[in-house]
């Protein structure tokens, strides 16, 4: 059989994919995968099919592409969040001092932990207690006022 005869046989068999319904493109995704496909969409299993059958029929990535790939994932923050930086919080370590600017002015508040800031020499029991003490206005998130948290847009 020639090269062009098993392109066409492989074409053919992906083709019939779309012809399937939805019980046998299970069956046929676990032959082809050996994984259960129970709450899988058809056409996601139409093309996971296909692209199963096209690895078999021309091969996959080489061990050192998957080596070159799992370096990847195991070094991305995007992938891997073990690697992401954690999101300062209201419940940072005592010692931390915040800065803000507001209205041309720098104002700083420190974290005494448990719960405590210190701010012009007073004790606030939230952030945006001192807000207030700042602004004159009781509106403002004092967490998202700070930056503890990334803001939503």
């Amino acid at each position: 059989m020639s090269r062009n005869d098993d392109k066409a046989k492989l074409r053919a068999e992906i083709d019939a994919l779309r012809d399937y319904d939805p019980e046998r493109l299970r069956r046929r995704y676990h032959e082809l995968t050996g994984v259960d496909a129970a709450t899988f969409g058809a056409r996601f299993l139409q093309r996971r099919c296909a692209h199963r059958l096209q690895e078999l029929a021309f091969g996959g990535l080489t061990a050192a592409e998957l080596e070159t790939l799992a370096y990847i994932a195991d070094h991305d923050p995007q992938i891997n969040k073990s690697l992401r930086e954690a999101p300062r919080s209201a419940n940072d370590s005592r010692g931390v001092t915040y800065r803000r600017e507001y209205h041309g002015e720098i104002y700083e508040m420190r974290s005494l932990g448990g719960g405590r800031y210190e701010y012009a020499g007073k004790i606030y029991t939230s952030p945006t207690a001192i807000v207030r003490a700042i602004t004159g206005k009781s509106h403002y998130n004092g967490v998202a006022w700070w930056g503890l948290k990334p803001r939503k847009d």
